[in-house]
């Protein structure tokens, strides 16, 4: 009889520890027609809600997506927003959630919301708190911050340009269509030859046509009133035909008239460039002689501000239609009342450098004629004057990192403590960059202590990744600085932690890191563990893995600025240890990391015994090995994705789906042997 009443309190006390986990049920109110959600008869969150999504509205997770006055958002069981209900879809609304819970840096993930008070598009970060104010017309779906890129196509002033996080905009709206931002994009993202694709561009209101390089600087102001799209520069045809001041004409990429403006008809200025080029063989101007002139840097008013948006004025220098080739260089930046201002003379935006001690050309105006500060960003961080910055008279020079795209911003502080708005050029190192290291930690569990957790090939996973990238084409990494392989009676968790801690001592900055798990997942409560080979199913947290320890050492690494890819083959984490797959336990949900996981969060991942190994294993070295690769034969991180996922999903007839992580963007993992 005592150990029945035992047994009755033992479920009576787990029932009150469950009960928060299941409370918050959703009901709508009979009073409001509301939806809200009630801990049996009592409301924890209060009925105010149109609408919620069924399948993220707690049951596991910390919050609820919610529809309140038509957008989407994120609530906690305390009724405070982890997502305030400014999003127009409830997936929009859920991968932000995702990114609240887990926290980091806001810049990173950004979405675009509409604001019915400005009638403009701004962008929020995923705690639906406004990052970029709403100033923008339009923003291109496809393109922009939601996606994962580092930049957004947007339209303001009735053109399109590109935005970046900061709220700088590194092309410049003059673009009169979003196609041929995009193809401004394409060229920016390929660092093409600036200048060698002439495109044409307007002003705000001003409906006058000119044309522009793919940053959006003039190359010739807007002066014309209209343009021939079917004869401009091209391979074949060297001259534009151009309405000028009334009359038809032709210029060539430099601005000259080649053709007066003196005819009535489109047709008869067309025949006429045509005939001149006949006459002219050599007519064609390259790129390099175009006049590359640097509007200006624009800037937003847009950073965490709240009051309305203000119209900007920016006076530009561009090149008008000479008989010269007038190659006049300048940035400007507007100018705001009271604050100083600065522009960067050379070098040129687009240019490049090998030697990596750079000097800067500027102009500054300040209120009261004083000389100002100097302060440099350097892709996004402040350049210390520990670094010895050496400045003379408008010059100062810097000492620019060994990479593909180095962005400078150069800023003006006066002596009352004014910034000018930054000005900013984007340069391209062309010397030789050192070579990265790589680093392999690999762990793979079969041998449990406790024979119910026992698995066939999770150690020859491990075992077998880690001897195929060591027979990879290495040839782009300096060395293979690290490799540590952790499997089976190795594999305890004191062990696993000290190969963490050890891989994050010997990596460098730039450095590519290769994770490998596989074994057991599991979740006790609200904590998530990796199994070591000692692990204990009723002492998980003395005895296993916690994911806290393994996001740890993900944040060190990320702290050194290596590129970090995790691969997670969780092979059989059966119900019985509170998982079903890789995704709800080890997704990390975050963009520095890039993870390949191999199941849903509703499927189990599966072995073969065909291939002894895990079907997402065996996947992933038949990948490596040559069998995703893009048409240069490269294996790229989007061709190995493809390749996994069409790979699993065939083997399992659709049952096991991998779950891919990206948001650095592609590249290569190994070259081509």
């Amino acid at each position: 009889m005592k150990d029945m009443k035992r047994y009755f309190f033992s479920l009576f006390i787990l029932s009150l520890f469950l009960m928060p986990l299941s409370a918050q049920k959703a009901n709508k109110s009979t009073k409001t027609g509301k939806w809200g959600f009630m801990n049996g008869s009592t409301w924890v969150v209060e009925p105010k809600f149109e609408n919620y999504d069924p399948a993220n509205a707690f049951g596991g997770r910390k919050y609820a997506i919610v529809q309140f006055q038509g957008k989407w958002g994120a609530v906690g069981a305390d009724g405070k927003y982890y997502s305030k209900p400014v999003f127009a879809t409830k997936e929009l609304a859920l991968r932000a959630a995702k990114l609240a819970v887990t926290g980091g840096d806001k810049s990173k993930f950004l979405y675009p919301v509409y604001d019915q008070t400005y009638t403009r598009w701004g962008f929020v970060d995923y705690t639906g708190e406004m990052y970029l104010r709403p100033v923008y017309e339009e923003v291109d779906d496809a393109n922009n911050f939601s996606k994962g890129l580092p930049y957004s196509i947007v339209k303001q002033d009735g053109q399109w340009g590109c935005l970046d996080r900061e709220g700088v905009m590194f092309i410049n709206p003059y673009f009169t269509s979003k196609e041929e931002a995009k193809k401004a994009v394409t060229e920016w993202t390929n660092k093409a030859v600036l200048g060698e694709n002439i495109y044409i561009g307007m002003k705000g209101s001003v409906k006058k046509i000119g044309f522009v390089n793919y940053l959006g600087n003039w190359v010739m102001k807007p002066v014309f009133d209209n343009v021939d799209k079917a004869s401009m520069f091209n391979a074949t045809t060297y001259y534009a035909v151009v309405k000028y001041k009334g009359r038809w004409c032709a210029i060539d990429r430099a601005g000259n008239f080649v053709v007066k403006p003196q005819y009535a008809t489109m047709a008869e200025a067309k025949a006429a460039a045509a005939a001149w080029q006949k006459r002219t063989p050599n007519a064609k101007v390259s790129a390099a002689n175009v006049p590359n002139v640097e509007s200006f840097t624009y800037k937003n008013p847009n950073l965490a501000a709240q009051e309305p948006p203000q119209k900007k004025t920016t006076p530009v220098t561009p090149v008008t239609p000479v008989n010269n080739n007038n190659n006049n260089n300048s940035g400007t930046t507007t100018k705001v009342a009271g604050a100083p201002t600065i522009h960067i003379i050379s070098p040129k935006n687009g240019s490049q450098y090998s030697n990596t001690e750079v000097t800067f050309i500027y102009e500054t105006t300040t209120y009261d004629g004083s000389n100002p500060e100097i302060i440099a960003y350097i892709n996004g961080e402040l350049y210390p004057t520990t670094k010895g910055v050496k400045r003379v008279g408008k010059q100062i020079t810097l000492t620019l990192p060994r990479v593909a795209d180095c962005r400078v911003q150069l800023i003006a502080k006066d002596n009352k403590g004014q910034n000018s708005d930054p000005a900013v050029v984007l340069l391209h190192y062309r010397g030789d960059r050192p070579k990265p290291s790589l680093h392999v930690f690999a762990v793979g569990i079969s041998d449990y202590d406790q024979s119910d957790l026992k698995l066939q090939h999770a150690a020859k996973d491990a075992e077998d990744f880690m001897n195929t990238v060591k027979n990879c084409n290495l040839s782009q990494y300096k060395q293979i600085k690290t490799t540590n392989l952790i499997k089976d009676k190795s594999g305890t968790d004191k062990n696993i932690k000290k190969g963490l801690s050890s891989l994050v001592n010997t990596v460098d900055q730039g450095d590519v890191v290769l994770l490998f798990f596989s074994g057991h997942g599991a979740k006790e409560g609200a904590e998530t563990y990796f199994l070591s080979c000692n692990a204990e199913s009723n002492d998980l947290f003395a005895t296993a893995v916690d994911f806290d320890i393994i996001k740890s050492a993900l944040k060190r690494l990320k702290d050194r600025k290596c590129r970090i890819i995790i691969f997670m083959d969780a092979c059989h984490s059966g119900s019985m240890y509170g998982v079903k797959g890789t995704t709800e336990t080890f997704s990390l949900a975050d963009p520095d990391i890039i993870g390949f996981y191999s199941s849903t969060e509703a499927q189990k991942s599966n072995e073969s015994e065909q291939w002894e190994n895990g079907i997402f294993t065996k996947a992933l070295l038949d990948g490596i090995k040559g069998a995703a690769v893009d048409e240069n034969g490269n294996v790229t991180l989007d061709a190995l994705e493809l390749y996994i996922r069409n790979q699993v999903r065939n083997a399992t007839n659709g049952r096991q789906m991998p779950i891919f992580e990206n948001r650095q963007g592609n590249f290569i993992l190994f070259e081509k042997k």
